[in-house]
């Protein structure tokens, strides 16, 4: 009867841990405006990392950049002067966030390249993940 007790236990809390967890995040059917302002900012910073690879005359060779030559890319110095403000507030700078509270995780191989923007403060992990195709995917972790 006591491992029944303690296993009906452990079962229950872990599923009231789930629902929890789950009622956490910040993207989703429950986002709040000023969440969803930020993840359309993580997406516009996921087509700009797009936009940097594909439109350079190496990119059609299959050669792109890491992240730390994404700053000396022509349409990063150019950045600064957009008129889009998530665009000017972007960093390509490997040792800051991309946008406040959104990681930037890039890897280029010989076949191509791919990366996520993660953002850090939801709990879900909430993610943009493209690679040189350009197609866009959000994504979290299953739960």
């Amino acid at each position: 009867m006591f491992k029944r007790t303690i296993a009906f236990s452990i079962v229950a809390w872990s599923t009231s841990m789930g629902i929890g967890y789950a009622q956490q995040c910040l993207h989703g059917r429950d986002e709040t405006p000023d969440q969803a302002s930020r993840r359309r900012e993580a997406l516009t910073a996921t087509r700009t990392i797009n936009n940097i690879q594909a439109n350079r005359p190496a990119a059609t060779s299959g050669l792109y950049l890491r992240h730390v030559e994404l700053a000396g890319a022509p349409f990063a110095a150019r950045m600064r002067e957009s008129t889009n403000d998530a665009i000017r507030r972007i960093s390509l700078n490997p040792q800051n966030d991309i946008l406040p509270g959104w990681k930037l995780t890039l890897d280029v191989s010989e076949n191509g390249y791919w990366f996520m923007i993660k953002d850090t403060v939801d709990p879900c992990g909430f993610a943009f993940i493209s690679n040189q195709a350009g197609v866009i995917f959000s994504a979290e972790p299953i739960r």
